[in-house]
């Protein structure tokens, strides 16, 4: 009814009541005009009343918890509806609504329940077994969940968020070309749906099929223009593909719709760093420090301004990984210099490399052992605090050094290999739990073809393998190494690392000696795109992909220039 309609079927019923004050029927039919007139409360009073009169009628009841429910009260209209049902346990609409509204309530098991009695009394109800579905999912009975779903698709094949919920089950139990095929039967019937565009662009990005991903990614976006995530999973592949720019318009256009979305200020950040844009990238940069893989402790210490201030003490603690303490190293002379006292808490494989570190008074390894500071600062922060600029990089090497115990005892054992003409290190895969290690390491076979070069011994600086995936001829020095202090004494008395993106790469920077880092085609930031430089570490030349994944030519061109040194 329109509007006219409604009034003029008010006023009837009003002249009924002054006739007829205590006719309960009339009262409920006053209450669902009201609700159609977006009255919710007067509707309660008016139901109410009609109970009050006539007791609790099934029909009563139900308008009564329809009215709760519009307004958000969910436990008063579920126990209405309860109520009604006690008389009419046959009544599907009745049972229809309040199994929703006890899923609506957060009562899952009782729900799931009154789903299976509904679909018991009418078993060709798609959508009551899509909802059963639903709630078993909710409670973690994956298979009772999929029974669910898949008995609605097989009454509407067009049930396309029953294929969708189908697919996220898949992709639970690791089952990807089923959640593919069941994603695209989704779209199949429904082209334009959003949840399956959205899965479906995850799942492809998660599988490093990033041009698909962007184009369902593309396509979301154009659906649904206000729909953040879809931007900021657009920038991500645009990332990884090296799109920079356009990445970092996805990223603007995320935080235009969601101010404060969580991951896109730093992958702005990152996209920024990547270009050389310092001052955007330190910024973004920042929020790491809200993102969900980065351990943090609660500082009650005050968080260092950037400030040098000589007298006053800072602590500077490790955040991430090896490579990254080692690269950000490089800043905690430059504290020292300004007459700040150092104290460090880092990783204990790598404190007896800092703690001989010029300027440094104090190295801890647990957070028991802290001094009273008066400030402190993360590692990744340093570049930040400071306002580097690619022009301003501390890139003087070397700036960590090795301990004479450990030289002498590496000088000795090298001693006592064969003579060659040069010794070389290799490094090829990295920390096997780093969420980009697939990307970033190789696989070992790959290194074969360097080892037919006359002239070069090879080692293997490799931790985290079992001796026998060395290759044949290559000396395994991974048992020696016990920590950072011996792997920088290997590292020094070699000519030449060879290593993928990992903590030797940087160290062998960091000591001044000359490394070549293996680089897939969308490298860390701190890398660059476009150069065979580093300006954090003058004595290191980058080997990249040409395509994503293509390490044979990377190998090719390694083996080119050992060649040309031998």
């Amino acid at each position: 009814m329109n509007l006219e309609q409604l009034e003029s079927r008010g006023q009837e019923l009003l002249a009924y009541l002054e006739k007829h004050p205590n006719h309960g029927p009339t009262y409920d039919a006053l209450g669902v005009l009201a609700m159609d007139t977006q009255s919710a409360g007067e509707a309660i009073d008016l139901i109410t009343n009609a109970i009050r009169l006539d007791g609790p009628r099934p029909e009563y009841c139900a308008h009564l918890g329809e009215a709760f429910a519009r307004l958000g009260d969910y436990r008063s209209a579920s126990a209405c509806l309860g109520q009604a049902l006690v008389s009419q346990p046959q009544n599907i609409e009745l049972r229809w609504a309040y199994a929703n509204l006890l899923h609506l309530e957060g009562r899952t098991e009782e729900a799931a329940l009154n789903y299976e009695l509904l679909v018991a009394q009418k078993p060709r109800h798609a959508e009551a077994w899509f909802n059963l579905g639903v709630s078993r999912a909710l409670l973690r009975q994956p298979e009772e969940a999929r029974r669910a779903y898949e008995q609605a698709v097989a009454i509407q094949p067009g049930y396309a968020e029953a294929w969708n919920n189908l697919a996220l089950l898949d992709v639970a139990a690791g089952n990807l070309t089923g959640a593919e095929a069941h994603y695209r039967r989704a779209l199949l019937v429904k082209p334009d749906y959003r949840d399956a565009l959205y899965n479906f662009a995850v799942l492809l990005q998660e599988q490093e099929r990033l041009q698909e991903a962007v184009t369902m990614n593309e396509r979301l976006v154009s659906i649904d223009p206000s729909f953040s995530e879809a931007h900021n999973n657009l920038g991500n592949c645009y990332l990884k593909q090296n799109r920079l720019a356009e990445a970092q318009n996805q990223y603007l256009e995320t935080l235009a719709i969601h101010a404060s979305h969580r991951e896109a200020p730093m992958n702005l950040g990152l996209a920024s760093l990547l270009m050389g844009d310092f001052a955007r990238g330190w910024v973004g940069y920042e929020h790491r420090l809200a993102q969900r893989d980065i351990e943090r402790w609660e500082w009650k210490i005050p968080r260092w301004d950037g400030k040098i201030r000589a007298g006053e003490s800072i602590l500077v603690h490790a955040e991430q990984g090896f490579g990254d303490t080692i690269h950000f190293a490089r800043y905690l002379p430059l504290l020292a210099a300004g007459g700040m006292t150092v104290h460090l808490y880092c990783q204990p494989a790598i404190a007896p490399l800092l703690e001989g570190l010029r300027g440094i008074t104090r190295c801890v390894t647990d957070l028991e052992n802290l001094e009273v500071v008066d400030w402190q600062v993360p590692f990744p922060s340093l570049p930040y605090c400071f306002r580097t600029t690619l022009e301003t990089i501390p890139a003087g090497v070397p700036y960590l050094s090795v301990g004479e115990a450990q030289r002498s005892n590496w000088k000795r054992l090298y001693a006592e290999l064969p003579e060659a003409k040069r010794r070389v290190g290799l490094v090829w895969q990295g920390n096997p739990n780093h969420r980009n290690d697939h990307n970033r390491s190789l696989p070992v076979h790959l290194l074969h073809p360097l080892l037919d070069v006359t002239g070069v011994q090879f080692l293997s600086l490799q931790k985290g393998v079992d001796r026998n995936r060395v290759p044949q001829g290559v000396f395994d020095l991974a048992p020696l190494m016990v920590n950072f202090a011996e792997t920088a004494a290997a590292v020094e008395g070699l000519d030449l690392v060879i290593a993928v993106d990992t903590a030797v790469a940087h160290l062998a920077g960091a000591l001044g000696k000359p490394v070549w880092t293996l680089l897939p085609y969308a490298p860390d930031w701190r890398w660059l795109l476009y150069r065979d430089d580093s300006p954090w570490y003058p004595t290191m030349k980058l080997f990249r992909q040409p395509i994503a994944g293509d390490w044979s030519s990377v190998l090719l061109e390694v083996k080119r220039a050992l060649l040309e040194l031998t």
